[in-house]
């Protein structure tokens, strides 16, 4: 009985380390996500009208920042949906007294790992930083407290970009996306949310953060341990005292 006890104990440790893992996409350190991804919402029965919003965030720390790329929205009646007009009409940049987004329309972005964007479509993307001080000591950078990462981890500064949407039931909206996790630090993270025509957020997903996916549980080991423990059940019944 005391061997299976501690094997029951080494299995429980085992799960209480381990997570399922998340749709969120990890890049190292200074890295980035070596390419242009696709993100599709697809509206439910009643449709959605209301805003979309593209987060680029620290966390941890306000230090080196990260790179949120956003290029050829889908769907939803944009009026700038490739950024053609090679600046931000038709979107908004979250502003924070005395403090804003920084966020710019280019068409050329280059990586620490050198690997080079270019648009999706067109020419022009908007790259949205998470934070950043000019040289004339003009910080950039919004608070995104009210956002966290796969980790569990809020935000502390970056940049906010939304935009109009209406979708008719089971309409989709998509756009392509890249990020470049500038920071030596885990941690800085990209979403994208919904919010309605009130201001509510009623819809948030994940894109990317800077660190390692958690390790998910096997069902082999879920097996194992609902195993162990019906052991154990039947140890103790083995031992029970007659009166």
């Amino acid at each position: 009985m005391k061997k299976l006890l501690i094997i029951i104990a080494t299995v429980c440790l085992v799960l209480g380390l381990n997570y399922g893992a998340s749709a969120w996409v990890y890049v190292p350190a200074q890295g980035d996500t070596n390419g242009w991804l696709t993100y599709t919402y697809t509206a439910g029965p009643t449709g959605f009208e209301g805003t979309a919003g593209f987060v680029s965030s620290n966390a941890v720390d306000n230090l080196a920042y990260s790179e949120l790329l956003i290029d050829n929205l889908r769907g939803g009646g944009q009026t700038n949906p490739s950024f053609e007009l090679g600046n931000l009409t038709g979107y908004t940049a979250v502003s924070e007294p005395p403090f804003l987004s920084s966020i710019n329309v280019t068409p050329l972005v280059t990586a620490i790992s050198y690997n080079a964007y270019t648009a999706t479509n067109g020419v022009e993307f908007a790259d949205i930083q998470s934070y950043y001080i000019n040289s004339a000591m003009t910080q950039y950078g919004v608070t995104t407290s009210q956002f966290t990462n796969a980790s569990g981890q809020s935000g502390t500064t970056g940049g906010i970009l939304e935009t109009e949407v209406t979708l008719a039931a089971g309409a989709a909206f998509s756009f392509d996306w890249a990020f470049l996790g500038n920071d030596t630090l885990p941690g800085d993270f990209a979403l994208f949310y919904l919010k309605d025509t009130s201001g509510n957020i009623v819809f948030s997903e994940g894109l990317v953060q800077i660190g390692t996916a958690a390790v998910p549980i096997p069902p082999s080991v879920l097996l194992l341990g609902s195993g162990l423990l019906g052991l154990l059940g039947l140890g103790w019944k083995g031992k029970r005292r007659v009166v």
